[in-house]
Formats: structure tokens, sequence, C-alpha cells
């Protein structure tokens, strides 16, 4: 059966008796599967009807008839009900072996037909001619509705009308109508024709439908493979963003950690706590005559002096090296806030809190406050009295390092003098939280301000173009906008984020 179903897929299908066309060849098995699927489906509702019109015609032709065609009847019955019996027990399998089946049910449906032939064959010697011509039109009626059931396969259908269509043809020239032979038998031949050409095109309007169910499924399947691709990108991508915005973000804050531990090391470096071991040995080299040493040594009588001073020092040291590893301390926390926002990024959720703007606005100005006075840039407030602001503040304290952080870099590109850094917060007339970052650096030229924002674009030699653009991605997502403003080149810029006083994010942007 399989070899002949192979055949059957480069040359004739066994089913449908036609060659596949090029839209069906890749589809033969499914398209046969469904095939038989539908023959069995149909025969389940098709096997009643049948009942019913054999026992019409038992009604017909069983006061004409004897013992003999009485047994024909009951094994037609016999044989219908194995059909219907059968073709719901297949059905409700998961799966089957559709050729040995479609096999099966071709025969099944080849005796069926058989057997109205044959009682059509044995019964027509018995009846009057009105009886013939009744007999007839119930025929012609089993034939017509089998039609709907018996679509599947036109090789099904041709099994179970030929015989008894044969039959009915030989009844019309061995038992003619009187007056009506020659129509009588015209009409055997017209009908027949008549039936096979119906047949072809029903068959083909079911096939047909069915094809296109099946193109539609594999589109549909190969849409969701596409999505599934797409978005597997998109997650992969989404991870190289995440992964790209973290690096971006701690590295300005490490830029800023590198200057406070420079600074620590130099204080140490410059420390007089050096000195102690000498005076240490001075002190071992006249244990047992301190007295005299502090009283006429001019090194003994210094040493006390000496000593005051380098506390001194060594306390200024120590609370100048404390305040670094302070920041240092803030900066790595800072650093962990980074990550763990980046992180919140992944999932649809957001750190909303009621924040003090300008507490917010001095954390992020401490990260880089030991480059400001390392590099000699002003920095300036301008804050206005502001209420507390409920927000992300990781996400706002992620934007403004960016921000920051490129300003510097502006002024120390512009070689100027005066390097100034303005800050600015304010409450707008249409009730949003301002915050502007301003400078007197290189600037920008005015056909790149559109660009400014975009993946991957920067104008600054080995740097890769990600701080500004995941910086508008976080405003939008605290439903803001974050804007660039620049009268040129070497003209100073500013960089304004708008933010809703309410500033959690959105719940569209979560879906």
């Amino acid at each position: 059966m399989r070899e002949l179903e192979h055949q059957n897929r480069v040359a004739i299908n066994l089913i449908t008796l036609e060659t596949p066309s090029a839209a069906e060849a890749p589809l033969q098995d499914k398209l046969n599967e469904a095939l038989v699927r539908d023959l069995l489906h149909r025969t389940r509702g098709a096997g009643v009807a049948l009942l019913l019109a054999v026992v019409l015609l038992w009604l017909i032709v069983g006061a004409e008839t004897g013992a003999q065609v009485f047994a024909q009847f009951l094994a037609l019955i016999g044989l219908i009900l194995i059909r219907l019996v059968g073709a719901i027990w297949v059905v409700r399998r998961a799966s089957f072996d559709r050729m040995r089946v479609f096999g099966w049910f071709a025969a099944m449906n080849f005796l069926i037909g058989g057997g109205l032939g044959a009682i059509i064959m044995t019964a027509y010697p018995q009846l009057p001619p009105l009886g013939v011509a009744m007999c007839s039109v119930c025929i012609v009626g089993i034939n017509s509705a089998a039609m709907v059931s018996l679509a599947g396969s036109p090789l099904v259908y041709l099994l179970y009308v030929g015989s008894n269509m044969a039959a009915l043809t030989f009844v019309s020239f061995a038992h003619p109508l009187q007056g009506l032979e020659h129509p009588f038998q015209a009409m055997q031949f017209i009908y027949s024709a008549a039936l096979i050409v119906m047949m072809r095109s029903v068959h083909r309007s079911l096939r047909n439908n069915i094809v296109l169910r099946l193109q539609l499924g594999a589109s549909l399947e190969e849409l969701r493979d596409t999505q599934t691709r797409l978005v597997e990108a998109s997650r992969e991508a989404g991870r190289a963003d995440v992964a790209a915005a973290v690096l971006h973000s701690v590295g300005n804050v490490l830029n800023s950690v590198n200057v406070s531990a420079a600074l620590v090391t130099d204080t140490i470096a410059r420390s007089k706590v050096h000195n102690l071991p000498k005076v240490m040995a001075l002190v071992q080299e006249h244990q047992a005559d301190l007295y005299q040493f502090f009283h006429d040594d001019p090194r003994g009588q210094k040493l006390p002096d000496y000593c005051a001073q380098l506390a001194e020092a060594v306390a200024r040291d120590n609370g100048a090296a404390r305040a670094e590893l302070e920041s240092l301390s803030q900066k790595i926390d800072l650093i962990k806030a980074i990550v763990s926002a980046q992180q919140d990024q992944i999932k649809p959720t957001s750190v909303v809190e009621t924040v003090d703007v300008r507490g917010l606005l001095d954390d992020a100005l401490k990260a880089h406050a030991a480059s400001w006075e390392q590099q000699a840039i002003e920095v300036l407030r301008r804050f206005d009295d502001l209420p507390p602001v409920k927000l992300d503040r990781y996400k706002v304290q992620q934007i403004l390092i960016v921000l920051l952080a490129n300003a510097r870099d502006a002024v120390l590109a512009n070689e100027l003098p005066e390097r100034r850094i303005v800050v600015r917060a304010r409450r707008t007339t249409g009730d949003e939280l301002e915050i502007a970052v301003e400078d007197n650096g290189c600037g920008i030229d005015p056909e790149h301000l559109d660009q400014i924002f975009g993946l991957g674009y920067t104008t600054k030699p080995g740097r890769h173009g990600m701080g500004l653009h995941f910086s508008a991605c976080a405003a939008r997502e605290l439903r803001g906008k974050l804007t660039a403003r620049s009268a040129g080149a070497r003209q100073g810029s500013s960089f304004v984020l708008s933010l809703p006083l309410d500033a959690a994010t959105g719940p569209e942007l979560l879906r």
C-alpha cells in the first residue's frame, strides 16, 4: 500500500484519480489523509440516510418479492452498519494507515453498491412497470445523495454506483416501461454521464477547499516559525542591548571610580606618615636617656612639634582618604543599582518610589565630583523648589550620569579656559519636571541633532554610541522624553529630560 501511495505521488493519485497539480504535489500526504477523513466523517451521517432509503426501497419491492430479496436486504443493511461502525471507530483513533483504511472503505462501498444492484436484478422480474419506475427513482435518489458523502474520492463513488447503475440500465432494456421504452433507456445513459460530470465537479470543489486549507495551515505554520525566530532574535538583541547599556553606564561610573582611586593613592603617597619609622628609630635609639634626648638634643627638642604636625597631617590625609573611600563606596553602590535597573528592564516591572529631586541630582553629580575637581570644571546648580516626585530613581539617575558624562567630554573637547556645566531643575507650566544639563562645550552640528539619539551614532573616537540611545529609551519608559539643543559647533549644548511629576512606567510599555 505504501509503495502504491509513493507511486501515486508522482503519477495518478488513487484517491482523486488525477495527477497531482503543482500546488498539490507538496501536500499529497496531508491531502490524502484529509480526503479519507472527510469520507469517514460524512459516512456517519450518510449511513443513517442510506438505511432509511433501503427501508423505502423495501416498501416498494417487498410486497412483490420473496425471501431471497428479503435476505439480500438484510445483508445490505448489515454491510451499511459495518461501514458505519467501522468509520466511527477509525475516526476516533488518533492515527491510522490512510491507504489501508481507504482500501477497506472502497471495498465496503463496492459491496453496498453491488448489494443494491443485486436487489434490482433479483426483484425486477416480479415487479409491475410502476414498481420498476419507483425502484429506479429510489436508486437515483440514493446515488444522488451519495455524491455528497463520497465526494472525497471519485474512485469510491464509481465503485458504489457502478453496479447498481449497470443493473438499472439492464432493467431498462430487459423490462422497459410500456410506451416509454426508448426515453427510459436513454435516461439511464444520460443520468450515468451526468453523475460522472457532477461527481468530478463536486470532488474538485472539495479538493480545492482542502488544498487551500492546507496551504493556509502551512503558511500559518511558517509564520509561526518566523515569529518564533523573530522573537528569539529580538530577545538576543535585547540581551545585547541590556549588556551594552550596562557596560556603557558602568563605564561612566568607573571613570569616576578611577579618579577617586587615583586621588586616594596620591594622598597615601604624599602622606607624612612615611617619616614615622625614622621618628621611631630615634626614640628607640635614645630609649635609655629619653629625658636628656628631649632636653639637650636639638633633634629631640623638635620632635614634639614634629609629632604634632605629623598627627595633624595624618588626620587630614585620613579625612581626605576616608571621604574618597566613601565616594568610592557610593559609586560601587551606584554600579550595583545600574546593573539592578538593567535587570529590571528585562522584566515588565519598574521600581517606583517617591524621590527628592535635589537629592537625586546631588547623587548623580557626586558620581562625577572627582573628575570635576581634577579637570577644573565648574558645575553650577540651578534648582527650583520642587515637590517630591514619583519615579524610578535608578533609571533617572542612569540618564543623568550619561548626560553629565557627555557634558564633561564636551567641555574638555572645546579647549576653552572656562569649563562650565549648569544643571537646572524646574517645574514647567505643563506640570512636568524638567531637568536640563547645559555645557559650554564643543556643541552639536544642527544636522546631527536628529541623529544623536540613534543606536550606534557617535562622534567620539573609540565610543559605541549607546548612552544617549538608551537614555532616550529609558525616558520613554518613564513616559517622558529626552531632547537635545545646540546653536552649532563650539557653541555648547543642552540636554533636557522632561518627566511627568508621577513618572511611573507607563502600563502600555509593559505589555
